[in-house]
């Protein structure tokens, strides 16, 4: 076997799993527990695109060796490993421009290196090896402190894996397209990629349908198996069809999830159409770009990567940020560009283009045909239903009102007129139960299901009766479905608010309160009594429940003191897990059930 190719592949493998679960997954949720809002989140973000950009014509300018690669995986396993610990805009921005600037260097400098490393075929399995990895349900349904340390595991593999020589041939190479062809080429796959991932990602409806945690194994099968085919592809002189092909199984993928009776195609063609172009995109520099040697493959590597993989990414999910399908607009202006850059730049590729135009064209004419067709309601519409049918509104309000108490234990009020929009309106003038007006953001469906299935489970002494019943059919997930969409829109800050937050210990502890009832009570369904995350609810939830014994408690890394962290978990939960907040407890409960919790770890 050839050691040295295998290894490369390895290195692929580690920086573009450590890109897709930290930098585009992972650092993003940290942030938001941190307390970073959305303005701040954007200058982060674009700060770590520009170090990203700057960080691969750095490499095309300094020359790109192994000792360059090795370097910068091992700076992008530290900020990796920093980011849980670093909160604020600061923090960020610090984390931020080392992780972006680690992996411009890593991803130009391995582009230019694989010539002189492996076949192209290997870069294939590098691939299938990265994105399939990070679709294992263990790293994908990772707390993102935990894919963080995943990230960290990436990036070492992958400096131990660097091969230490390079021995580049360039073999009369051509550019399969001209350059500015390549450029358009992937810059709009990269572009309807990212812009139809966060619409799938961010409407309720397409998100479940098409890669739910049930499907995870079959989406990391699928993202190996083509990658590897697409690299057993190239290899064979099929660079001219790769992209286009990606583009087709794209464009199937993008117009199939508009429709409730297709969605579940998505799955597979989406993975795939992903996994043929990021081949491609990987091998393009070295093999098809028509550079001589590795110093030319870097600067053609740095310029690509910036315009196809930071601007066009960019772009393409700032387009889609107000859009709750995916426009019929965005697959044919992609279309045009790969399709006709194919079509005018290799005459021979001529009949393969115009066939896949045809497909294209055919799939496009019927997505508007069925635009006209009335369109069933989502789950949360129906949803709303159950909800109105159930009489949840006689006991919850959906309203947080301004500048009241109700800030503190439900997060930030929205504008009253949003809150009239409804129809019937739901702000509700009682309280025997929590404000819902922004429960998606505070609990998650696999609590809001158990809790629905059994109340007095979760919350002892509930006068909530049980929903079990809705569940023989799809009426109890279509409640979860509306109750998880009520913060879409909101801007919630609670994170901040909660890094804020002190208790106040002056009262003491109440008569009667006592730390251990209290963890009985309120946590021992999922934690189990003695805290080892074995509780009767924990193989119901995404994730099992921390073991609050031995932890470690790596959600509550941070300078403040141990019992400050935790006791502002318990109150305030962990946004985006399955640990709800107890928003209603006094300073004086959290702090004993704070001591309890602190006590298991003493054992």
């Amino acid at each position: 076997m050839n050691r040295s190719a295998l290894r490369a592949a390895v290195v692929i493998a580690a920086v573009y799993g450590h890109f897709l679960i930290f930098a585009q997954f992972a650092f993003v949720e940290l942030l938001r527990a941190g307390g970073v809002d959305a303005a701040a989140e954007r200058v982060v973000l674009g700060a770590m695109a520009a170090a990203g950009v700057v960080g691969g014509f750095v490499a095309a300018w300094r020359g790109a060796t192994p000792v360059l690669v090795r370097v910068a995986l091992g700076v992008a396993g530290v900020s990796a490993a920093l980011a849980p610990w670093v909160g604020g805009l600061a923090g960020g921005l610090g984390v931020a421009v080392a992780t972006g600037g680690a992996l411009g260097v890593a991803t130009v400098s391995l582009a230019a290196l694989l010539p002189g490393w492996c076949g192209v075929a290997w870069v294939g399995l590098g691939t299938g090896l990265g994105y399939g990895g990070c679709n294992v349900p263990w790293v994908f349904t990772q707390s993102p402190v935990g894919q963080a340390w995943v990230a960290v595991g990436f990036a070492g593999v992958g400096v131990l894996a660097v091969p230490r020589g390079v021995e580049w041939r360039a073999d009369g190479r051509v550019a399969v397209f001209p350059w500015w062809g390549a450029l358009g080429v992937f810059a709009a796959l990269v572009w309807l990629d990212s812009a139809a991932f966060f619409i799938i990602q961010h409407v309720a409806d397409f998100k479940a349908g098409t890669w739910g945690d049930g499907l995870l194994w079959r989406n990391a099968a699928v993202h190996f198996g083509v990658a590897v085919g697409a690299g057993w592809w190239l290899a064979r002189a099929g660079a001219r069809l790769v992209p286009v092909v990606a583009w087709g199984v794209l464009a199937l993928a993008a117009l199939a999830v508009n429709a409730a009776a297709t969605r579940g195609l998505v799955g597979w063609w989406y993975p795939a159409g992903v996994s043929l172009y990021a081949t491609a995109l990987v091998a393009w520099p070295g093999w098809y770009s028509g550079a001589d040697g590795v110093r030319p493959a870097a600067w053609r590597a740095a310029l690509l990567f910036a315009v196809a993989g930071w601007f066009a990414s960019a772009n393409g999910i700032g387009m889609a940020q107000s859009l709750n399908c995916v426009p019929v607009a965005f697959v044919v202006g992609a279309g045009v560009v790969v399709i006709g850059v194919a079509l005018f730049s290799n005459h021979g590729n001529r009949r393969a283009a115009v066939a896949v135009a045809l497909v294209g064209t055919v799939v496009g004419l019927g997505a508007l045909a069925d635009r006209g067709k009335p369109v069933p309601p989502s789950a949360a519409a129906r949803g709303r239903q159950v909800y109105l049918a159930e009489g949840c509104i006689h006991c919850h309000s959906q309203y947080v009102r301004p500048g009241s108490m109700d800030e503190a234990a439900w997060g930030s009020a929205r504008a009253l007129d949003v809150a009239r929009a409804g129809a019937p309106v739901l702000i509700g003038n009682r309280r025997q139960g929590p404000d819902l007006a922004t429960v998606g953001a505070r609990r998650s469906a696999a609590w809001l299901r158990a809790h629905f299935i059994n109340p007095q489970q979760l919350v002892p002494g509930s006068s909530m009766p049980a929903y079990g019943p809705l569940f023989a059919d799809a009426r109890g997930e279509d409640l979860i479905a509306y109750l998880q969409g009520t913060a879409a829109g909101w801007v919630n800050t609670s994170p901040g608010r909660a890094g804020e937050w002190i208790p106040n210990k002056a009262a003491g502890v109440a008569p009667g309160t006592d730390g251990a009832r209290m963890f009985v009570r309120l946590c021992t369904a999922c934690h189990g009594a003695d805290g080892l995350g074995d509780g009767a609810l924990a193989g119901g939830l995404t994730k099992r429940p921390a073991n609050l014994a031995d932890g470690p408690f790596l959600w509550t890394a941070g300078t403040d003191s141990l019992e400050l962290r935790v006791a502002r978990v318990v109150k305030f939960g962990l946004p985006g897990t399955d640990m709800p907040g107890h928003e209603v407890l006094s300073d004086a409960e959290v702090l004993a059930l704070t001591g309890h919790v602190l006590r298991l770890r003493q054992r």
